[in-house]
């Protein structure tokens, strides 16, 4: 089937542990849910910047209120809440509403080939296998980042960070601590969560070579094997609830569902691909289309209507973002 295909593919890009751009169609951003306070953007449509559409998009990211796109140049497109940089790379006199070309120092962002995006800061793996960060400095990232290397793969949320070296080791900061012993690592993916008088905390979920998933979390630091399973080929996680892909193409929900975002639409499958927004679920089908499920106060569920030929996704802070490769169909949702 080809979406066991991708599924294989995807697990076999991870095992290779090479820091290379996704081998996918470069396209355009379309975007649905909450765009900010006081926004004068529409609630969904393609995203542009200065009046241009983005193109030649490979990969994106959503954090708390600003998103990421990388470009096939391997440069990164930031956009949304800017107040400590984390879209752009340095504050904006607008902080509500900024966009551009990320730079560090001045300097074009470049040769990156995976971006993430924390609550008020950003991430992005270099070919080289560095990481480089950008917004809010709150737990001395920039002096633990000059001796990461040998990175493959990033995750962000919240206030946490983790990569994913070559060894299949993992390296975290932030409010989340790493458990000893993990090891033989594919796959990374971090959620935030609210401990005791709304305290910061985090939980951690990572995907081994065997298919099997470990979680965990900082309020009582025990790791979690789920019993039953196994195949899988991808997560995603955020606040309260985790989602793992199987290699047959269904998706397993793991956590708290106070939101329904946990809780697999019935006869879902077919599935290459999913994320997970702070309240609700994305999933990318095999034919390109998107499903959603979860809390839907701010439309983050409202798939616009004729989206297709996605070939990547992201979900945020009730906003959810897709890749589509299919120009007429961006031009469409043009506002």
């Amino acid at each position: 089937m080809k979406m066991v295909q991708i599924a294989l593919a995807l697990l076999a890009l991870l095992l290779s542990r090479s820091p290379l751009v996704a081998d996918a169609h470069a396209g355009q951003v379309i975007f649905w849910g909450y765009v900010g306070d006081s926004a004068p953007w529409p609630s969904a449509g393609v995203v542009t910047i200065a009046g241009q559409v983005l193109t030649n998009i490979v990969a994106v990211a959503a954090g708390y209120k600003h998103s990421l796109a990388l470009r096939s140049d391997g440069t990164v497109v930031g956009w949304g809440l800017n107040n400590s940089g984390q879209a752009t790379g340095s504050a904006s006199i607008n902080p509500d509403r900024a966009s551009g070309v990320v730079k560090i120092d001045g300097q074009v962002l470049s040769n990156v080939v995976a971006v993430a995006a924390g609550s008020h800061f950003s991430l992005a793996l270099k070919s080289d296998g560095t990481v480089v960060e950008w917004g809010n400095n709150v737990f001395g990232q920039t002096s633990m980042l000059a001796g990461l290397s040998n990175v493959v793969a990033i995750a962000a949320e919240g206030d946490n960070s983790l990569a994913l070296k070559r060894d299949g080791s993992v390296v975290g900061w932030g409010s989340l601590h790493i458990p000893p012993g993990l090891s033989n690592i594919v796959g990374i993916a971090t959620g935030q969560t609210l401990g005791g008088f709304g305290a910061a905390g985090g939980i951690g979920l990572v995907l081994k070579s065997d298919g099997t998933v470990v979680e965990w979390n900082t309020r009582n630091g025990e790791t979690n094997t789920p019993a039953g399973l196994s195949n899988i080929v991808a997560i995603a996680a955020r606040e309260i609830h985790c989602l793992a892909l199987e290699n047959d193409g269904t998706v397993v929900g793991l956590g708290t569902d106070n939101f329904g975002a946990v809780a697999i639409p019935a006869g879902l499958s077919n599935i290459v691909a999913v994320a997970a927004g702070n309240r609700h679920s994305l999933a990318l089908k095999s034919d390109g289309t998107v499903i959603t499920w979860g809390y839907n106060p701010r439309h983050a569920l409202d798939v616009p209507a004729g989206l297709s030929n996605v070939v990547a996704i992201a979900a945020g802070q009730d906003f959810s973002l897709a890749i589509t490769t299919n120009g007429a169909v961006a031009e469409q949702f043009r506002h």
